[in-house]
């Protein structure tokens, strides 16, 4: 049965209670949600700190930007005086986030800290002459880089706690209570995505303890379908996996069951509530387009664009690519035109029919 919620702060606090759940089992939350429906301001209201004490372990946009590309020096900058540069430096972690971001990207790429001044480059390692320094680098590796950064600290944690108390080399997540993964797979092929994923739910099951809870969110199916699949059958985890939607302002809550997560089918009728209720958002134009890439892919399309035609097509792409959502989505307004509305409801309506969509 579905849980309705009047505000972020209200579904906070009861996803932390299905986290803080006494039990002897280690406790994981999977939350599937679009962008834009709150799981950045869920993933801050649920570690945001009361004291000096480190009791949340977070990943999500805001320590994506912590990280800043200079494309003048092809340079990725990043703030020397927080705790998670001074917690590598300290454990001497800069061989290991390396080596994970390797792991991850499978190519020559290299990269290279400078903790004096506080950036990282790149290059690419040939082994021969023909080898480049002070690269330039995707989106889409920018985000695994630093991704491995908190992966490589996320193992040192779990290393760290499965220590006894005084054995360990650092006491400062000795009163950790939550890791919370906020949509790690930004900008990310699929085939990174699995071994990202991978990786991560191994080092979750070396965690020998319970009482760290872990919350991970995503947007991105196939990483929430894998996760899902490797844990709801493991009699070892209090394991709970949700679907979070937003339907005219209320936050929905549902329990995922046992049967396969299909995306298109969610996407399709978040869209067709929207519509009913005149609550179309931002971010359901982003939905859409995901929903048409999924759509030309299958059919062999050489873009999504090819889905629709008509006298309105170059103001859907337009307007599709303008709302495709940023890393902050979910903080961004929402206002949206009538005229906008009215568009986006013809031509959605007219690919559900075209394509026969059920």
């Amino acid at each position: 049965m579905a849980e309705e919620f009047n505000s972020i702060e209200t579904l906070a606090s009861a996803v932390k209670t299905k986290l803080d759940t006494i039990t002897e089992k280690k406790k994981i939350v999977a939350l599937y949600a679009f962008n834009s429906t709150g799981k950045t301001r869920l993933s801050n209201l649920i570690t945001e700190a009361d004291s000096d004490e480190i009791k949340s372990l977070c990943y999500n946009a805001f320590l994506e930007d912590m990280f800043v590309w200079d494309n003048e020096n092809y340079i990725l900058s990043f703030n020397r005086n927080s705790w998670i540069i001074k917690l590598v430096i300290e454990q001497g972690l800069e061989n290991d986030i390396i080596s994970n971001f390797k792991d991850i990207i499978q190519s020559n790429i290299e990269p290279a800290f400078d903790f004096l001044e506080g950036f990282v480059t790149f290059k690419l390692a040939t082994g021969d002459d023909t080898s480049v320094t002070n690269i330039k680098i995707s989106k889409g590796e920018e985000s695994m880089f630093v991704w491995s950064v908190f992966y490589t600290v996320l193992e040192t944690v779990i290393n760290v706690l499965n220590d006894r108390v005084e054995d360990r080399t650092t006491g400062i997540f000795n009163d950790l209570q939550y890791i919370v993964i906020d949509d790690p797979v930004s900008s990310i092929d699929d085939t990174k995505i699995i071994t990202m994923t991978i990786k991560l739910i191994e080092t979750i099951k070396l965690y020998e303890n319970n009482r760290v809870q872990f919350l991970v969110t995503t947007h991105h199916a196939l990483f929430y379908n894998i996760f899902v699949n490797s844990f709801k059958k493991d009699k070892r985890y209090n394991f709970k996996p949700y679907n979070l939607s937003k339907d005219n302002g209320l936050f929905i809550l549902s329990k995922q069951d046992d049967s396969p997560f299909s995306y298109h089918l969610f996407v399709k009728k978040l869209i067709q509530n929207a519509i009913t209720v005149n609550g179309i958002e931002k971010y359901h134009f982003n939905l859409f387009r995901n929903l048409l890439e999924k759509t030309s892919n299958f059919l062999g399309y050489n873009s999504w664009t090819e889905c629709f035609s008509g006298e309105s097509k170059q103001e859907v792409i337009r307007l599709l690519n303008l709302y495709s959502h940023s890393k902050l989505a979910d903080l961004e307004p929402r206002g949206l035109s009538a005229e906008d509305k009215d568009l986006f409801q013809k031509i959605f309506n007219t690919f559900i029919q075209d394509f026969k969509w059920k």
